[in-house]
């Protein structure tokens, strides 16, 4: 049997920020491949640098030097809207604190990454629960955030990033604002969506718990990354 396909690969990534007078080298050449249906954990010390990978294979920034193919195509010559245009259909978000519009029920957080796809609002409502059937808050639709748990907002924002049919969810903490029982729901669903529907996610945990539970663990020092699954 073949081997699934490379969903992503990063090479040779350099980031850098300035602070004040002084220049600060986050990541220092760090190379990352996933393929398609892998679910991964990405751990290291806060400061290390892993939010800022994420947010480069999130396309919400940019290397300063280094090469990130997406599938077979080669981001580096994006346009602005093309970059755009890739991060709303291939990538779903996920955060620790869910970031969910506080005046919009459930159902209208979720579908809010279809409006920029001009789709009508009959399909957009049907697709947004569709997904939320799947997280198992159909019966949640109207209600807004401040109506709901940590882990029921959390089940919203997970349906939010699945809602366009991404290639890949980066989950950034996904349960570092949750209890540990909510918590572990929340990953049970994770685990679900990997194994019964081949999701590709890639996790940023700072719970040795959640990272065991993970295909692959990836350990960010001195701005590099390194294997360190057994």
């Amino acid at each position: 049997m073949n081997a699934p396909a490379e969903m992503l690969r990063l090479e040779g990534i350099h980031k850098s920020f300035d602070i004040g007078a002084s220049k600060i080298h986050v990541l220092r050449g760090a190379d990352l491949s996933i393929r398609e249906g892998e679910m991964v954990a990405i751990m290291g010390k806060s400061g290390s640098g892993k939010s800022t990978l994420m947010n480069i294979v999130g396309l919400l920034d940019q290397a300063d030097s280094g090469s990130y193919h997406l599938g077979k195509r080669s981001i580096g010559n994006y346009t602005d809207d093309e970059l755009a245009i890739a991060r709303n259909e291939m990538i779903g978000f996920v955060f620790q604190s869910f970031f969910l519009l506080s005046k919009l029920s459930a159902l209208e957080n979720v579908c809010v990454p279809l409006i920029y796809r001009n789709l009508p609002a009959k399909q957009r409502h049907e697709m947004g629960m569709r997904v939320l059937e799947k997280v198992g808050m159909a019966d949640r639709a109207e209600h807004r955030p401040n109506e709901l748990s940590g882990g029921q907002r959390q089940r919203v924002a997970i349906a939010r990033a699945l809602v366009g049919n991404p290639r890949l969810i980066l989950a950034d903490e996904p349960t570092g604002a949750l209890d540990p029982r909510v918590g572990n729901e929340i990953m049970q669903l994770f685990l679900r969506l990997n194994q019964e529907e081949g999701i590709t996610l890639a996790i940023i945990t700072h719970d040795p718990g959640i990272a065991e539970q993970c295909q692959r663990t990836l350990i960010m020092q001195g701005g590099l990354l390194e294997d360190a699954t057994q």
